[in-house]
Formats: C-alpha cells, structure tokens, sequence
C-alpha cells in the first residue's frame, strides 16, 4: 500500500498511512491485548483501517482457535470481536473502505 493517497490529502488533512510491516510491529508489541477477544481498540484516524483490520484478523484467530468446534459460540464470539473494535475517520471515503475491509475479513471468518 502507498503511504499516500494524494499531495493536496496530505496537504489538506495531514493523511498519511502507516505501512502494513510497521503495523504489524506495533501490533506485536501489544500481541496480547491483540487476541483478547474482549479487547478494546480504538483507531482516532482509522483511514481505511490499517490496524483494525489486522487487529480483527488477530481476534478472529482467537475465536477459532477457543471456539472452533461450537458454530454457535464462534459466531457469537466472533461479533464480541467486531464490537470490541472502534475507529474515528473524518474523510468519507476512507470510512466505507474501512467499513468494507472489516466487514470483508468478518464475512470471511464465517465461511
């Protein structure tokens, strides 16, 4: 992913990405909380979701692993995780593309 989407956004808003390498780094240092399933995080510039969206794969490797064999629990689980997830975006359509990558890797958690 390029760390920008265009001179004037970044000139207008200040928005810049984080990579997806240096994500997945700081994630790690807080591996924990990240397959907490119960876990909150907050993102105050989501963009499209750069950490929530890893953050939700990791919580979702946890409802599988805990609660793999019961259909029920890992689907009930599995929305603990989703709620337990929050970002604040001002540019709309960062917030449908963050809206579409989680509900993409929740929809595919189901399958």
């Amino acid at each position: 992913m390029n760390t920008i989407k265009s001179k004037q956004r970044v000139a207008d808003h200040g928005e810049v990405f984080t990579p997806a390498w240096m994500v997945e780094a700081m994630l790690d240092l807080v591996q924990a909380e990240t397959e907490r399933i119960d876990a909150r995080f907050l993102e105050p510039a989501c963009g499209s979701g750069n950490f929530l969206a890893p953050i939700l794969r990791r919580k979702l490797a946890a409802v599988a692993l805990k609660y793999g064999r019961s259909d029920f629990e890992r689907r009930c689980y599995a929305l603990l995780a989703l709620m337990c997830i929050y970002g604040i975006e001002l540019l709309a359509d960062n917030i449908a593309e963050c809206r579409a990558n989680l509900l993409e890797i929740f929809a595919a958690s189901r399958e």
